[in-house]
């Protein structure tokens, strides 16, 4: 049941590439980083300059040589420093967060926009707990590197710099035999570096798993769906052998340059050693003061720290490339279906509707799900699609939508290719009733003003009338505040498509769509409906499927289909007498039951 997604599109290029892509995040902070590396400078400098006046502290403290007010004056000369780099400091780790939180903002803004736009395919071939850990665990993730990592890097790149120039004015021969060795360690930081990229990135996939795992099994559906079957110790194990696996990946992540970090802390440690037996030599030989060679030994640690930190930040970095990865990943994937350049507001659409040799399949693989179809949809007519489970009806709205393009054909509105339009107005032109209703947790009134945002409480409330909630308003005691629970499970099937319903009234759509609208609801419920879509259809372009052919006996036309083809076309009756496949649904439906006689009485009974 660990399923894999939608093959994900991975970003071109070498870990180079993705870095250059990482560091153009910054471009809309350059100031900000700008004025941040200057502080960085400032801050390691004005920590690195007390290592000067403690050696004039030594030397003046010689007996014999010193002045006790000198040394107390570079005493408060060396607090004053520390001071200023502390005060820096927080105005440094203002700016640091300013800038981590502003990519993360950026971020997530980018990755939901995409998303957005990305067609159905995409949501219907990933997890949605895919989807939200890499919105919002990636992207922190993301967020700590840029405000930990980065900084660390520039503030411990820039000391070393700094520090090692200090070494240089200080004592060429001891700067030089502290830093020659430096270059050895780029290799095997490298290499550490890749090996925590890899499991950084096994660490957020196995991550994300337990995310989907858990998005579908602690949902309101996905628990009930549990109980049900009895499956919770089956659930358990599945999470436990996903938490133990979290856990082997943290550990191999933790422990992959400790022996690394280790040999360079021993390294550093040794080095100051050596820079003291050196020192204790030349200031016997009177080549070199003691002061000299104190200050040296506190700038030689102070490079040492900042090389070690600079190699573990270095892998550090390289594994944060693994979160880098994954977001571009998302940001990668192809826009199926955009809108062209130059595209077309529809305005004051009447609702004519034609396809033109449509076809389309959902993969390159599958067969066509719809087949060279080919009809048209006068303004206000009523519409009936009708045919086997898998005949093509629901994708036939999918692509009205625009939730899918054709492979071949054209699909037109009002005589544009819904291709030359822009998404907007395909949207504002077209009015849904699906036959699985989707409600937010929120109240009854905010789902039904879904269908138009700013429409009036007195709107909603008519729209919610003519949907047949009266009742049910009546019975509730918060009326139209009542929240409605996560995808509204605490309404029945038939009040959650009277919502539905709802919505499209308000949305007032000149193209109305009813997929299987009354399929959750009783006799009485059904006519009540029946009425409610009879007064809304009139005066608009109305698409119908239905299984239950009694409501779809008034249609102007019935559009009869088969693995995707449209194998008949015409009114009740015609298709009645012609004995086809129409004819065929028509009599296995009724057969257990009087068959209505008069399209008419069906339809107002």
């Amino acid at each position: 049941m660990r399923g894999r997604h939608l093959p994900q599109a991975k970003p071109r290029g070498a870990k180079f590439e993705i870095f250059r892509r990482s560091v153009g995040l910054f471009r809309p902070y350059r100031r900000h980083f700008a004025l941040l590396i200057v502080l960085i400078a400032v801050t390691s400098t004005l920590n690195l300059l007390p290592a000067l006046l403690i050696a004039q502290i030594v030397d003046e403290a010689i007996p014999g040589r010193g002045d006790a007010g000198r040394i107390t004056t570079l005493f408060f000369a060396i607090a004053a420093m520390y001071l200023v780099s502390a005060l820096l400091g927080v105005l440094q780790a203002y700016i640091n967060q300013s800038i981590g939180q502003g990519i993360m903002v950026d971020l997530r803004r980018r990755m939901h926009d995409h998303l957005q736009r990305l067609s159905v395919h995409f949501y219907t071939s990933t997890r949605t707990g895919e989807i939200l850990s890499r919105i919002s665990t990636d992207v922190n993730a993301v967020q700590q590197s840029v405000t930990g990592t980065f900084t660390d890097f520039l503030t411990n790149l820039l000391t070393l710099g700094i520090a090692v120039g200090l070494m240089f004015m200080l004592e060429w021969r001891l700067a030089l035999i502290s830093i020659v060795v430096l270059p050895l360690w780029v290799y095997p930081t490298m290499r550490v570096g890749l090996a925590m990229r890899r499991l950084q990135r096994e660490y957020q996939e196995e991550s994300a798993e337990m995310s989907a795992q858990l998005e579908e099994t602690l949902s309101v559906s996905g628990a009930m769906l549990v109980k049900t079957f009895g499956r919770q110790d089956y659930e358990s194990e599945r999470f436990a052998q996903s938490n133990e696996t979290l856990r082997s990946l943290a550990i191999r992540r933790l422990m992959a340059g400790r022996w690394f970090n280790m040999a360079t802390g021993l390294f550093g440690s040794l080095s100051i050693a050596v820079v003291y037996w050196f020192g204790g030599r030349a200031v016997v030989s009177d080549e070199v003061t003691m002061g000299a060679v104190v200050a040296f030994a506190v700038l030689a640690q102070r490079v040492f720290q900042p090389f070690q930190g600079i190699a573990r930040i270095n892998t550090t970095m390289l594994s944060s490339l693994a979160l880098f990865e994954r977001i571009f990943e998302y940001l990668d994937l192809p826009v199926e279906v955009d809108e062209r350049p130059g595209a077309v507001a529809l305005q004051r659409p009447t609702g004519r509707l034609s396809f033109e040799r449509v076809s389309f399949a959902y993969t390159s693989e599958s067969l066509p799900a719809i087949d060279e179809a080919t009809f048209e949809i006068e303004p206000g007519q009523m519409a009936a699609l009708v045919g086997p489970s898998g005949a093509g009806k629901t994708t036939i709205t999918y692509l009205l939508q625009r939730f899918y393009d054709p492979q071949s054909g054209r699909i037109l509105l009002d005589g544009h290719d819904l291709r030359d339009l822009t998404l907007d107005s395909v949207s504002r032109a077209v009015g849904v009733v699906m036959q699985d209703t989707y409600l937010f947790h929120t109240t009854l009134s905010d789902n039904i003003r879904y269908g138009r945002l700013d429409a009036a409480d007195d709107e909603v409330r008519a729209a919610a009338s003519t949907a047949g909630l009266d009742e049910m308003i009546e019975r509730m005691t918060d009326g139209l505040e009542t929240v409605v629970g996560e995808r509204g499970y605490r309404l029945s099937g038939g009040e959650k498509q009277r919502v539905a319903l709802g919505r499209a009234i308000l949305k007032d759509p000149p193209v109305l769509i009813l997929d299987e609208a009354t399929s959750s609801l009783d006799s009485r419920r059904e006519r009540q409906i029946r009425e409610a879509t009879e007064r809304l259809a009139r005066g608009r372009t109305t698409v119908v499927i239905a299984h239950r052919l009694s409501t779809v006996l008034k249609a102007d036309v019935i559009f009869a289909l088969d693995q995707g083809r449209i194998v008949e076309r015409g009114q009740h009756d015609e298709l009645l007498a012609r004995g086809g496949l129409y004819a065929s649904l028509y009599n296995e439906q009724f057969s257990e039951q009087e068959a209505p006689v008069e399209s008419g009485e069906v339809a107002g009974s």
